[in-house]
């Protein structure tokens, strides 16, 4: 009987053993077979990742900068307004009686005037050059008939040649043929050099009437004055005067002056030597009376 139970015994401890080592190799193989799926059996080649790429900019239309448009060449047109302004004389038609001494043009211009006076200066003609200024002078003839050189030169710097009389007479003196003699000498000898003559007297001295604007009219003329001077014909004219006397008097000058001075007068050059830059600096243009005329129509 003690034999029976203790096979009995000894065969429930073998069952028992046999199913707990069946159920763990099954588990076993289990866990490998989970791996074998997880774990691949070789290595695998990576996969190349691209490189990351930088997107080259958008190609922005290229900038085109317009040329320079080419700089404006400042010409003075003042040997075109005297070309125009200009008639031959004698016979010259005639025009309507005018007395000009301040015009209204629509740019910064004025008209220096220089009178035959004392001679002529070359370095005077320099310095108005020097400043681009074309002026209109008034000359005497007699003066002219013996300086034709210097007249010439003047024509040829774009000056305008405008008549002062044979000598310096006063006109509302003398006789209306009188008055005509002066005027035709004179241009015998301007027409004899430049070909043709602006259509401006000046009367000596200022001296003027009804009567001589009449007949200077007749001849072609109009009669040219002037609304500022340098007063350099009389004694104790200084620099500082004759400065003051064109710049800063009576309101100080404006566009259309039209200015008077004279050939010869040592005065005139040096306060000239200021005058001329610093009315240039002020944006002033000196010009003839032709483009001052020109210029306010």
């Amino acid at each position: 009987m003690r034999t029976w139970l203790t096979l009995a015994v000894v065969v429930a401890v073998l069952i028992v053993s046999g199913v707990s080592a069946f159920a763990w190799s099954r588990a076993r193989t289990a866990t490998t077979n989970i791996a074998a799926v997880a774990t691949p059996a070789a290595t695998a080649t990576p996969v190349a990742i691209p490189a990351t790429v930088t997107p080259e900019p958008a190609q922005l239309p290229e900038t085109v900068t317009p040329d320079p448009e080419p700089a404006k060449t400042v010409t003075n047109d003042a040997p075109a307004a005297v070309k125009d302004a200009a008639v031959h004389f004698p016979n010259a038609p005639s025009v309507k009686p005018a007395s000009i001494s301040q015009l209204k043009p629509k740019h910064k211009y004025i008209a220096i005037t220089i009178d035959d006076g004392g001679g002529f200066q070359p370095e005077m003609l320099d310095l108005l050059l020097k400043y681009d200024a074309r002026c209109t002078t008034f000359v005497l003839g007699n003066w002219a008939s013996q300086n034709k050189s210097a007249l010439k030169k003047l024509d040829a710097a774009g000056f305008e040649i405008a008549n002062h009389t044979w000598d310096h007479k006063t006109l509302t003196k003398l006789s209306d043929s009188q008055i005509e003699s002066e005027l035709l000498r004179t241009q015998k000898v301007i027409s004899a050099v430049t070909g043709n003559q602006a259509p401006y007297m000046r009367p000596p001295g200022g001296a003027t009437s009804a009567r001589v604007k009449g007949i200077v009219a007749d001849m072609g003329y109009k009669q040219v004055m002037w609304s500022r001077s340098f007063g350099d014909s009389g004694r104790g004219a200084t620099t500082k005067k004759l400065y003051e006397n064109v710049v800063t008097s009576n309101g100080g000058i404006k566009p259309g002056d039209i200015i008077l001075c004279h050939w010869g007068s040592k005065a005139s050059y040096k306060a000239m030597k200021v005058i001329l830059p610093e009315l240039k600096a002020q944006g002033y243009e000196f010009v003839t009376v032709s483009q001052l005329i020109a210029d306010s129509k």
